[in-house]
């Protein structure tokens, strides 16, 4: 049995008791999603409160450590990086894998910047992946910017601290490549 644990302001402070509970469950896999870390903050205070997206600080400082305390007890854990220091590679899945997001419209996108429109670069036809016409998101988006995620500058660009000059003071790691933590 695998669980989902999706983190966000109103339940990072329960993480800490996952280890204990996935024990009991019998979990053999455990998956630890966020809210929006990529994503810009909400301006309504009551939404703030509760479904907020986990500010980078706390998430540094507590998600690694949960999924060592999971992992310890012999549950993989899996976790998104999200935050890149300046001495870390960035890496997109749209580049370095073949990773896809596959809909039921046979839209296929490398990454999930343009699942709401119509400029992915694969489909699927007579159940074979075929390159998309142009113009799509390979025409559109290199996906490789200072900031990381290309995500990040053109969606959700207000996550990001800078340096004086304009250099970004760390980088935000593609959503589609995961942390594992073994036992």
């Amino acid at each position: 049995m695998s669980l989902i644990y999706t983190v966000s302001q109103a339940n990072i402070d329960y993480l800490d008791a996952m280890p204990a509970l996935l024990d009991r469950l019998g979990v053999d896999h455990f998956f630890i999603q966020v809210i929006g870390v990529r994503g810009q903050w909400t301006d309504d205070a009551d939404r703030r409160e509760t479904l907020a997206q986990v500010d980078r600080q706390t998430w540094l400082t507590v998600v690694p450590q949960v999924a060592e305390k999971v992992a310890r007890r012999g549950i993989p854990t899996t976790f998104p990086k999200v935050f890149l220091t300046p001495e870390e590679n960035f890496e997109c899945a749209g580049r370095v894998a073949d990773n896809y997001f596959i809909f039921p419209n046979g839209r296929v996108y490398r990454c999930p910047l343009c699942e709401d429109y119509a400029l992915h670069s694969f489909e699927i036809r007579d159940d074979q992946l075929v390159a998309a016409p142009r113009i799509n998101e390979a025409d559109l988006f290199p996906l490789t910017i200072p900031e990381g995620c290309v995500m990040n500058r053109i969606i959700q660009p207000r996550n990001l601290a800078a340096l004086e000059t304009g250099k970004p003071t760390y980088r935000i790691a593609c959503c589609m490549l995961k942390e594992l933590v073994t036992p």
